[in-house]
């Protein structure tokens, strides 16, 4: 059977782990037995935190069962660090650590780094076009990412959510979904530029209609 797809590698992963049936291992790890058998049998598809519960307990990698092993051509799998700053949704995020400016960007204490992961070079280059120096991974807290009336809608992010993102990016031009410090803390919205602003200000826009836009400068933001 070929390995190809999310579902295929979660279980080849549990029966490598040494469970009998898919049964067997959702007891083991604490969770519906039906909800762990869609995912296996790909009936459903399994979120970055289920990958997470799932090679922990297999031990495998998290980027292995989402995105598949590095190709033997020399694509190497790159480190990317998951950084422990609460990326809030709704009103302001948590700032759980110190940001520090550097002549390359803004880095991080070494205190802030919650995990690691590691994912294809040729992913991050080649699909995400970031630079893996550069990326970081972050947990998104709060509900502002998506609309309760369309959660489905492609680019909604949920709580627990792991989201990529390129420090180096820093032109909100054109808009789109950008990790933003507002002043508050780091939130992730949907950025756009106020044209004729002066100071330059960003309008910063939820998914959730609860959620009123606020604006903030081009100072504010980081």
């Amino acid at each position: 059977m070929a390995h190809d797809e999310p579902h295929h590698r979660l279980r080849k992963a549990r029966e490598m782990a040494g469970y009998a049936s898919a049964a067997a291992a959702a007891e083991a790890m604490g969770i519906k037995a039906s909800t762990y058998t869609h995912h296996e049998n790909g009936t459903r598809e399994f979120s970055r935190q289920d990958a997470t519960l799932y090679a922990r307990k297999f031990k495998v990698r998290p980027a292995w069962l989402m995105f598949d092993e590095p190709e033997a051509t020399g694509d190497r799998a790159k480190k990317i660090r998951e950084v422990d700053i609460r990326a809030g949704a709704g009103g302001p995020g948590v700032e759980s650590v110190a940001l520090l400016e550097t002549t390359n960007g803004v880095t991080l204490a070494a205190d802030a780094v919650a995990a690691t992961w590691e994912m294809p070079d040729s992913f991050l280059r080649g699909q995400l076009r970031i630079n893996p120096e550069r990326a970081w991974v972050v947990e998104v807290v709060g509900d502002s990412g998506y609309d309760p009336a369309n959660p489905n809608a492609p680019g909604s992010l949920f709580p627990g959510d792991r989201a990529i993102i390129d420090t180096g990016d820093v032109r909100p031009s054109p808009a789109g979904h950008f990790a933003v410090f507002d002043g508050m803390g780091l939130v992730i919205k949907m950025v756009e530029v106020i044209a004729g602003s002066d100071p330059l200000r960003l309008r910063l826009v939820s998914r959730n209609p609860l959620y009123n836009p606020y604006e903030v400068t081009l100072d504010e933001a980081k």
